[in-house]
This record gives C-alpha cells, structure tokens and sequence, in this order.
C-alpha cells in the first residue's frame, strides 16, 4: 500500500472518535439525497466511512452500497446499519482507486473532500478509470471537493488558531487548534488538528491531515483525460452556480460515450 494511503489511514483507526466529532453533521445529507433520487439507483458511495450519508439515503429508500479502506470504518458502518435495520447495504473494504464491484452503478459519489487523500496524480486516475468500469450506462460520478482558497493555502506551519470546538462523552468540550502549510510542487496541503479539553487544556488527540489540492483546471484535466463530461457543476451544497470564490466544487460527471 502506498505509504500516503497508510498515513491516511491512521487518521480513522477511532471510528468511535469519529462519529461523536461529526455527530451534529447532516447538513450535506440533503443534497447527496436529492442526488440519488434524481439520478437513480444503485447507488455506490467512496469513502463511506462509518456510514454518515451512506445510512440516511438507504433509510430513505435508496439502493445503496459503500466502499471504504478503512476497517474500523466498515465495521462501525456495518454495525450502525444493523442498528438503523438496514442491513441491506453491502459495504465493502477496499481502496476505492482499484476499485471492483459485483454490480455496476447508476451514480457513484465521492462525498466531502474524500478524494483529496489520494495525493498523486496516477492514484486519481485510477479512481477515475475504476468508476468508469463500475458505471452502467449513462451512469454518473459526482465528485465533491474544496475549492483551494489562496488566503488559506499561504498560512505558514506557525500560524495556529482555533478551528471548531466539539463535544465528547468522556472529555467534554473540546477545542480543536489547527495549524498547516501548502507545498505547490505537490499540491498538498498539510495540516495538523490539535484536539484539547477545554476543562484543562489536556491534548485529547492529535491529527496530522495530508490532502491533494485540486484547482479547478485539475478537475478539468482529470475528467478529459480519463473520458469523462463535466455535465453540472456548483460551488455549494445549496446548487448554487460554481464561481471561482465558492466554498466547494460539485461535478457531475458523465463517462464519454455514454449517452
């Protein structure tokens, strides 16, 4: 496995951690929802995690299955799942660059800067080449990203500040301090997640987040040259028309040939 890959990994050995971080997060929901029903099912998902989009649209009636290179992720899903009693969802542990599955796709998502982690260009490629083969006909990829903000990306390693606060069960409050630095020759933006009680001021956990930078004509070339369409895309979760100052790039993306 690639050593990227590896230290990716690392960041989602707590699945528990995990969930209570992103627990109050649904506000995304709506729009991957939406999505399913107008573009159709099965639906497969990359990066699924512990399942905190992937549940919801099986709940709500959506043919769904999940891919995820994460174990402690795909077990906590599963586990969720059966408690949530929708079992049917098949999840599978994989790296979603080699990519094979057992029945093809009407959409495949790639939710909330997933793709991101994949920091080389052959590993994006790949990706895209595996959705393509796990793509029915006329099938969709909707690809989901930040926009590189340049303010952002000129902080220096020194330049610490206090990014979110969250709550847990067993530490309470906790303040999460970030710091990060952007390499243009590989365009990765590193950056470290210090989480700390608020009671004391005790580190909790500490995150370091390596994540590819993908600027709008990166987008744009790695769709040409792997065949596909850019056939929508939008600057929030809100579909809001994309413009260099949006938040988020949305793709809908479309594999040549495809009608």
């Amino acid at each position: 496995m690639d050593e990227s890959l590896e230290r990716c990994l690392q960041l989602y050995e707590d699945a528990d951690f995990y969930d209570q971080e992103f627990a109050d997060r649904t506000f995304e929901i709506p729009f991957f929802l939406a999505a399913a029903q107008r573009f159709g099912s099965p639906v497969l998902e990359l990066g699924c995690g512990s399942g905190r989009i992937t549940i919801p649209l099986a709940r709500a009636g959506v043919d769904i299955d999940g891919i995820d290179l994460s174990e402690s992720m795909i077990d906590r899903a599963r586990a969720r799942a059966k408690t949530c009693e929708c079992e049917q969802i098949r999840f599978f542990q994989g790296d979603f660059s080699q990519l094979e599955t057992p029945r093809t796709y009407r959409l495949i998502f790639c939710a909330t800067n997933a793709l991101q982690h994949l920091l080389h260009d052959q590993q994006i490629d790949d990706c895209f080449q595996a959705v393509r083969r796990c793509l029915a006909p006329a099938g969709l990829f909707l690809i989901d990203v930040f926009n590189p903000d340049a303010a952002r990306l000129a902080r220096t390693w020194n330049q610490r500040y206090l990014f979110k606060e969250m709550q847990t069960r067993t530490d309470g409050t906790l303040s999460v301090f970030a710091r990060s630095e952007y390499d243009p020759k590989s365009r990765v933006l590193r950056f470290q997640l210090d989480y700390r009680r608020q009671a004391d001021d005790r580190q909790v956990k500490v995150k370091d987040v390596e994540m590819r930078c993908l600027f709008p004509t990166d987008l744009a070339e790695f769709c040409r040259r792997n065949g596909f369409t850019v056939v929508d895309k939008w600057g929030s979760y809100d579909s809001e028309p994309f413009t260099e100052n949006s938040a988020k790039q949305i793709l809908v993306c479309q594999a040549a040939g495809n009608p």
